[in-house]
């Protein structure tokens, strides 16, 4: 695979569920990349839903879409059919 982010790991584990929706902790994911997320990973939720993003456009390609949420320091992520009905 040409380019690689901190996220392919969770890229590959996102790849590999079988569940309609996952929710994940940031120290969860902090566990499956191996490395400390970034400031702007925990404060803006660009990092996980803009699709300027390397890893946010593969996991949008597999059908993943997901929803930062700060205040429970957790990102949500559904495949599409689910992101549509439940963050319309």
């Amino acid at each position: 695979m040409i380019g690689r982010t901190m996220y392919q790991p969770l890229v590959e584990y996102l790849a590999i569920q079988s569940e309609r929706e996952v929710t994940l902790s940031f120290v969860e994911i902090e566990a499956i990349i191996g490395m400390p997320l970034s400031v702007s990973a925990s404060g803006m939720p660009g990092v996980w839903h803009d699709t300027r993003n390397l890893h946010v456009r593969r996991w949008r390609a597999m059908g993943w879409r997901a929803r930062y949420d700060r205040r429970n320091q957790c990102v949500h992520f559904a495949r599409d059919a689910e992101a549509e009905t439940l963050w319309p």
